[in-house]
């Protein structure tokens, strides 16, 4: 599976405003304003429950939350400091979980069951900080 990544998408942002000498950065500032962007959307997701629409009719993300079926999950922090299988039991979710979910179903675009999306690290565990001091509350 081949990833594109942001020189790629820098590359291509050059192709299509080489006649636009206004609009031409070099690649530092490119990369900042794309990093800065993507963090101010991701709060915008985690702390203000938003759903982010995709621009160019690629679907929207946001943090969908679930009722957990009743199978436990192992909590192997805790089961190795033990040597005791221990579970999670989610008492601060009240047996919900929550994930940063894509949803794409009405996006104009071909093979989509081929693409996925995955946070970053950072946003999961500011997810996952922010649900066990409950803090926020996420709509299913």
């Amino acid at each position: 599976m081949k990833k594109l990544t942001l020189k790629e998408a820098y590359e291509d942002y050059k192709k299509e405003n080489k006649n636009e000498p206004l609009l031409m950065v070099d690649y530092s500032v490119y990369r900042a304003v794309c990093e800065y962007f993507n963090k101010e959307i991701s709060n915008k997701i985690i702390l203000d429950t938003h759903e982010f629409t995709i621009p160019s009719r690629l679907g929207s993300i946001r943090i969908k939350k679930i009722k957990g079926n009743n199978t436990k999950r192992i909590d192997w922090k805790t089961t190795k400091e033990n040597d005791v299988k221990v579970y999670h039991l989610n008492w601060h979710t009240d047996g919900y979980y929550y994930k940063w979910f894509w949803h794409k179903q009405k996006a104009l675009f071909k093979n989509k069951s081929v693409y996925s999306f995955m946070p970053i690290r950072m946003n999961k565990r500011k997810l996952a900080k922010l649900l066990k001091e409950n803090k926020v509350e996420f709509f299913s």
